[in-house]
């Protein structure tokens, strides 16, 4: 009995890790998918992601329900607690940053007017810089890294610093130019979401490394 029960806590245990990447992969998608539509606006891409978002919100709903079922059912030991602590706190942060990918994929479509290559650029970079993020997160979330999560307060610097530049950019942008100012203020909105997703990530970095040390 008891080592039928150890079984089913070790399998609820990799269920929660697996869905966890589950949904971190789906939000890797959904930017991934906004940005193509960044570059090119779709409105039929554009829906994928708003449907892509909707597998993310399983994902969140399935980790919580795991968690609070093993928290119910178990006396769990430390090790194990921090675990499903970590995962349980990572799933809402990453449901929201994929709410901004579906954010920048919505804006995106809209758009009636080419971006200037340099413009572009700067977008892209934002968006390297936050998905190098991620995966680092997520990896060291896997492997129960405590430095390489921490390797991720350096990206958000730089992706912070990318943004203050962007966004004074596009400022004045917007005051010296009667051209396209409503797309002008989706790009300011566009740039603010990529900047706060990584502020999530940075949160998520902190959970794991809560996690493997409890600290």
């Amino acid at each position: 009995m008891s080592a039928h029960i150890f079984k089913k806590f070790d399998q609820d245990l990799e269920e929660i890790q697996e869905t966890v990447n589950q949904l971190a992969n789906s939000v890797l998608k959904e930017f991934e998918q906004a940005l193509q539509v960044f570059d090119i606006p779709d409105k039929d891409l554009a829906n994928q992601v708003v449907e892509q978002d909707k597998f993310a919100n399983q994902c969140l709903a399935s980790i919580e329900f795991y968690g609070e079922k093993v928290l119910s059912r178990q006396h769990v030991v430390a090790d194990d607690l921090r675990f499903i602590l970590c995962s349980m706190r990572m799933a809402p942060r990453l449901e929201r940053i994929g709410d901004y990918a579906k954010s920048m994929a919505i804006k995106s479509s809209r758009f009636k007017h080419a971006i200037s290559p340099q413009r572009n650029e700067e977008f892209h970079n934002m968006h390297t810089q936050l998905m190098d993020m991620l995966n680092n997160v997520i990896q060291a979330y896997n492997d129960k890294n405590y430095s390489q999560a921490g390797v991720v307060w350096k990206g958000d610097d730089e992706l912070d610093s990318q943004y203050k530049a962007l966004y004074t950019s596009l400022l004045e942008e917007l005051g010296n130019s009667n051209t396209a100012p409503k797309q002008q203020v989706e790009l300011l909105f566009i740039a603010k979401g990529l900047e706060r997703a990584g502020d999530h990530i940075s949160d998520i970095a902190k959970d794991v490394q809560f996690m493997v040390k409890g600290k």
